[in-house]
């Protein structure tokens, strides 16, 4: 991966980005290891290609001498950079602290404490942001014409496919005992790369390419809406059939990953998209409630009958969803919350500090690290990005308002299931979704005819 990095930075930036691009959704694959036990951490492959496109974005800026981003995403851009400014400017707090303050250890089942102090941990966490942020800019800047967007579309959909494949040969390894081949996708070295090994109820969990069960469940679910221009007959990215299967193997390995992250997310996935097909004019307000009615029969008949007549599914699923909150991770993990809190109260504008506190989920994670300046940004930010897609969306029939509520649900997703799972920091996918949802923010001055050339892609 190296020296192909480092050829495209010289030959190609177009061959740079996709390669970027499709590498987002493998976060346990390295192209480098640093270190070792605790403080072993990895550059990853999509770190690797995406730091190299934007250095070459920055060379030939500098050759051509055009500095000029495109104005209309200039809201969410100055939003973002809001929320870097906060984080940076947050890690005045452990300075200020200076080991008055005992915090808890990032680990699990680790009751030790520290003092709190100013680290290389801290500026290295902040690093890591804003790198995220640059990509999700540049991300956008990079997918404002259709065939940009179409073409971002269909390598991070090729990409979704081979990592549910790859998932599907991991589940296939564990059942029969055939040895699975981590070294291929899952050779990062950090302490949170060995997700693949974990085992529930006795079988091997579905991690693929990925840090864990949850972020595999999290990047298939964001880009299962990809999928729904081919289900409405409306377009496609691949193809009709090929997206409708690569549907119906996302699904299936969602199901078969015994992950609450991905039985949770197909529920509230289904509940956010009646709300967009009601917006876009695609069904009718009693067709959407006689489809959830009927959905939600249908789900759970097919989930009692299973439950009913297997004992393998009924005890995944008492374990994945009805123990989840009994079990000793699941503790710990609200452990972690609850002390994250207790941070926040003592320091409720600016936090302790960006990195300095440990909490799986979203919210408490903001305002214990950032404060309530930095979570509001935060999601001052995100709110404005998903209420322009809202406000922009209209009827299914143009290319743009297809991706537009592709990206729209796929980041609904990701927020939804980072509240409850954690903050996507240091996933590729989360800042191309982001990336993307910019891009599609933009409110088209004009519709599309089903018929115009721009629409093609959307036609089936």
């Amino acid at each position: 991966m190296l020296p192909i990095g480092l050829l495209g930075l010289l030959l190609s930036r177009k061959w740079l980005y996709r390669l970027f691009v499709f590498w987002t959704l493998f976060s346990a694959s390295a192209a480098a290891n640093f270190g070792e036990g605790q403080n072993a951490s990895a550059l990853q492959v999509w770190m690797l290609f995406g730091s190299l496109w934007l250095a070459r974005l920055v060379l030939d800026h500098l050759l051509t001498f055009s500095f000029s981003g495109d104005r209309r995403i200039l809201r969410p851009c100055l939003w973002l950079t809001a929320f870097l400014f906060i984080s940076s400017l947050s890690l005045v707090m452990p300075v200020y602290i200076n080991g008055k303050l005992a915090i808890a250890s990032p680990f699990l089942f680790d009751v030790s404490e520290t003092p709190l102090f100013l680290t290389s941990h801290n500026v290295t966490q902040l690093l890591y942001l804003i790198f995220g942020v640059l990509i999700a800019i540049c991300v956008a800047h990079s997918n404002l014409r259709d065939e940009q967007r179409h073409e971002t579309e269909r390598i991070i959909l090729i990409s979704a496919i081979v990592l549910a494949v790859w998932g599907l040969i991991q589940f296939v390894c564990n059942v029969t005992g055939i040895p699975y081949p981590y070294y291929i996708f899952n050779n990062s070295g950090s302490i949170s790369g060995g997700g693949y090994s974990q085992t529930f109820n006795g079988l091997g969990r579905i991690t693929s390419g990925t840090l864990e069960a949850s972020v595999f469940a999290q990047d298939l679910l964001s880009l299962l809406p990809l999928t729904l221009a081919a289900w409405l007959g409306r377009g496609f990215v691949l193809s009709v059939w090929l997206d409708r299967c690569s549907a119906v193997l996302f699904v299936a390995v969602l199901l078969l990953s015994t992950s609450s992250t991905a039985y949770v997310g197909l529920m509230a996935l289904v509940l956010v998209l009646l709300p967009v097909l009601l917006r876009t004019g695609t069904i009718s307000k009693a067709r959407a409630l006689k489809s959830a009615l009927i959905t939600g029969v249908t789900v759970f008949a097919v989930v009692a009958l299973f439950a009913s007549s297997n004992s393998v599914v009924r005890d995944v699923l008492t374990s994945a969803v009805v123990e989840k909150s009994s079990s000793g991770s699941a503790l710990e993990r609200l452990m972690t919350v609850q002390l994250a809190f207790g941070y926040f109260q003592r320091f409720p504008m600016l936090g302790i500090g960006w990195g300095s506190a440990t909490s799986h989920d979203l919210i408490v994670l903001l305002l214990s690290n950032v404060g309530i300046i930095g979570a509001c940004t935060f999601f001052g930010a995100m709110f404005c990005i998903m209420r322009a897609n809202w406000r922009a969306m209209g009827p299914l029939v143009s290319s743009m308002d297809l991706s537009r509520s592709a990206w729209f649900l796929g980041l609904t997703m990701l927020l939804f299931t980072s509240i409850i799972g954690g903050f996507p920091l240091v996933l590729g996918n989360f800042w191309l979704v982001l990336g993307m949802a910019i891009a599609t923010g933009l409110k088209t001055e004009t519709r599309e005819s089903p018929t115009s050339p721009q629409s093609q892609h959307a036609s089936d």
